[in-house]
């Protein structure tokens, strides 16, 4: 039962890093770091490569949009002092990596 509640507690403050986190990144092994955009972008890209595929969209313009959105939100993140939290803060305490984690 002890097992349980150390569990349920690592997930609740992982949950909350993910929560006031601004970036992710998969480690990789020989790839490295993979960025990770967060839901609210996943979404818009998505929405955007629907239209594309509805050709309701022409790609070259989606393209622009999408690397305008991107552009904007470095921006925004830059003037705003970067993430919030540390990889460090991340970890969990049984000593391993985790598979995701904030980008400082």
């Amino acid at each position: 039962m002890a097992d349980e509640q150390s569990f349920w507690q690592s997930h609740r403050t992982m949950a909350g890093v993910a929560r006031d986190a601004e970036r992710f990144a998969l480690r990789l092994p020989l790839v490295g770091h993979l960025g990770i955009p967060r839901p609210e972008q996943v979404a818009y890209f998505a929405g955007l490569g629907a239209l594309v595929a509805l050709d309701l969209l022409e790609w070259p313009v989606a393209v622009a949009i999408g690397v305008g959105q991107l552009l904007i939100t470095e921006h925004a993140q830059a003037g705003a002092g970067g993430p919030r939290t540390s990889a460090a803060d991340a970890a969990p305490e049984h000593g391993t990596a985790p598979a995701v984690a904030p980008v400082s």
